[in-house]
C-alpha cells in the first residue's frame, strides 16, 4: 500500500477548518505530528487570512458579544468583554481588569497576572471598568503578543500605561498621555501593528505603536454626529453612527490613507457582506465563539474586531520554531544547580560524584525501567 509524501499530506490538511483538523489529530501519530508543529500553524494561519481576502462575497470576519451595540452604553463589571482579537487569539477580560487569552476554537486559554492598577490609587473596584482601556495585538519586531492596559485615575487628566508580552508574563509601565479616553471607546482598535483610542481632549485619537510602544496624536475628522473607530479594507475608519436605519447602510466612513481622511466609497459593498462570530457575555469555564453569521459591510460591526480561524496557541512556546520551551528550562535548571554546587567547593561535588557511582552499581542489579 502506497502513503502520500508528508508534504503533500501537508498541503491537503493545511486547506481544512480548524474543527476539522483537531479532529484530524486523533487520525495517526503522523498527522499528530504534522498539526502540531508551529510551521504548519503559521502556514495554515496565512492560508486562512488569504482564503478569507480573496473571498470576492466576504468583506470582514470579525468577533463580537452578542451586546455588540450595549457594549457602548453599558461597560458592566460582571460580564465578559473583548479586549481585542488577533491572529486568531482573543484577549478577553471576564470582570474587572482580570485577562485572559484564549483560542475560542482549540479551547486553549492562558490566565494573566492583574496589572497594577492599585498604583493609581484607584480604590473603587467594582466600578474600575469606568477608569479603564485596554488592547491587544501582535509584536512584529519581538514575535510576541502584547496586552496593553491603561488607567485614569478619577478627576485627572492623565492615563498611565502598561503592557505586558506573553513570553514574559509581567507587566510593565510603558508612559502616561495627558489625557482620557471617551466613553465607549474601551477597547483600542487594532490596525497596521497599532492601537487606537478616541480621546476626550481636542478630538483627537491615540495611538500605540505595538513595537516602539510610542504614543501619537491624531487628529480626528470634523464629522457630524457619533463617531466609532473600525477596520474596513486593513484601513482604519472613522463610522459616523445614524439611529434610524443604521444597520441598512445609512453611515459614512471615513479612511485613513496616506496620512489623511478619505470618504470610504466602495461600489462593491452592496453585495459584500461581513460574518459576525460571537462570544458570549456570560461567565463560562471556557470561551468559544459560533459559527458566525452574515452582517452589513459598513454596519455597525466595523467596531469589531478582526477574526480570523486560526491553531495559534496562547501559550507563546508552542508558536516558536526555535523555542525549546522545556530544553529552555531543563538549562537554567542545570545551570542553577552548577551555581550552587560550586559555591559547596570541590569536596562536596567529590562526595556528589561519589554517591552517583554508586547508585549505578546498584542499577545494574535491577530490573531497567521501561517507559510506555
Amino acid at each position: 500500500m502506497e502513503f502520500a509524501p508528508d508534504d503533500v499530506v501537508e498541503q491537503i490538511l493545511v486547506r481544512l477548518d480548524v474543527k476539522d483538523l483537531i479532529r484530524c489529530k486523533s487520525v495517526c501519530n503522523s498527522w499528530h505530528s504534522i498539526i502540531s508543529g508551529p510551521s504548519f500553524v503559521n502556514a495554515h494561519l496565512k492560508h486562512a487570512y488569504a482564503n478569507d481576502h480573496n473571498n470576492p462575497e466576504l468583506g470582514h470576519r470579525r468577533v463580537c458579544t452578542k451586546m455588540l451595540w450595549a457594549a457602548d452604553l453599558w461597560h458592566g463589571e460582571n460580564r465578559i468583554d473583548i479586549v481585542g482579537s488577533c491572529n486568531g487569539l482573543l484577549c478577553v477580560s471576564p470582570r474587572g481588569v482580570k485577562f485572559a487569552v484564549t483560542n475560542p476554537l482549540t479551547r486553549e486559554q492562558k490566565k494573566l497576572p492583574t496589572p497594577p492598577y492599585w498604583l493609581h490609587h484607584i480604590r473603587n473596584t467594582s466600578e474600575i471598568r469606568d477608569e479603564v482601556c485596554w488592547g491587544f495585538g501582535y509584536d512584529s519586531s519581538a514575535y510576541d503578543y502584547k496586552v496593553i492596559a491603561g488607567f485614569n485615575k478619577r478627576g485627572s487628566k492623565v492615563t498611565f500605561f502598561y503592557s505586558l508580552t506573553l513570553k514574559s508574563n509581567t507587566w510593565k509601565y510603558i508612559g502616561h498621555v495627558e489625557c482620557w479616553m471617551r466613553y465607549g471607546s474601551v477597547s483600542g482598535t487594532l490596525c497596521g501593528g497599532k492601537l487606537y483610542w478616541l480621546m476626550k481632549k481636542d478630538d483627537a485619537i491615540l495611538s500605540l505603536d505595538l513595537s516602539t510602544e510610542e504614543f501619537k496624536e491624531i487628529p480626528l475628522h470634523e464629522c457630524s454626529g457619533k463617531p466609532i473607530l473600525g477596520v474596513i479594507d486593513e484601513c482604519l475608519c472613522i463610522f459616523i453612527y445614524r439611529l434610524p436605519g443604521y444597520e441598512r447602510g445609512a453611515s459614512t466612513e471615513w479612511v485613513m490613507k496616506n496620512n489623511k481622511w478619505e470618504l470610504f466609497i466602495d461600489d462593491r459593498c452592496q453585495s459584500k457582506y461581513d460574518v459576525a462570530h460571537h462570544l458570549p457575555i456570560t461567565m463560562n469555564s471556557s470561551y468559544f465563539v459560533d459559527d458566525g453569521n452574515r452582517v452589513p459591510f459598513n454596519g455597525i460591526h466595523v467596531c469589531a474586531s478582526i477574526y480570523v480561524k486560526s491553531l495559534v496557541s496562547p501559550h507563546p512556546h508552542v508558536n516558536d520554531d526555535n523555542n525549546d520551551y522545556e530544553g529552555q528550562k531543563r538549562i537554567v535548571k542545570h545551570g542553577q544547580e552548577d551555581t550552587e554546587s560550586a559555591t559547596r567547593g570541590t569536596k562536596g561535588n567529590m562526595k556528589k560524584r561519589k554517591r552517583k557511582k554508586r547508585s549505578k552499581r546498584s542499577c545494574k542489579h535491577k530490573t531497567p525501567l521501561v517507559w510506555m
